[in-house]
């Protein structure tokens, strides 16, 4: 299962079996009894995602703070994993593009004036990439 509204073809070719616009449908009505669940959105799909695990599933977050979220189940195990800092992962990454291995996602710059539009795309979730402002 994945969410979002990027292209289906797009999603497909990385390997999702289904594809499901969290956006436009409820993924707990389409789909259950999952080993595990990757979130990268948070909020309230986070608190959802615990509904389509199977028991003894695990939910593993990275969009929900520093702390994972708590089920509201006891037969699931939530997790966040944590993500440490170094030189030599950086390294490898930074390989990995230089050989086209991986793409870098797109990166929209914003004058500090242009921060409520901003504001305005990271709320609407259909941005793929990362937002950056110019100080100067």
């Amino acid at each position: 299962m994945v969410g979002g509204t990027e292209p289906r073809a797009d999603r497909i070719s990385a390997g999702a079996d289904e594809v499901i616009d969290y956006n436009a449908q409820d993924f707990t009505k389409a789909v259950s009894g999952c080993d595990a669940v990757f979130d990268t959105v948070g909020g309230d799909v986070a608190q959802r995602s615990f509904a389509v695990l199977r028991p003894g599933g695990r939910a593993a977050f990275i969009a929900s703070g520093a702390q994972a979220p708590k089920p509201d189940r006891t037969d699931v195990t939530s997790l966040r994993p944590a993500v440490g800092r170094a030189r030599a992962p950086l390294e490898r990454i930074a390989q990995l593009v230089a050989a086209g291995a991986i793409r870098p996602p797109e990166i929209k710059l914003y004058r500090l004036s242009q921060a409520a539009e901003a504001h305005r795309v990271t709320e609407s979730r259909h941005f793929r990439g990362k937002l950056v402002f110019q100080v100067r």
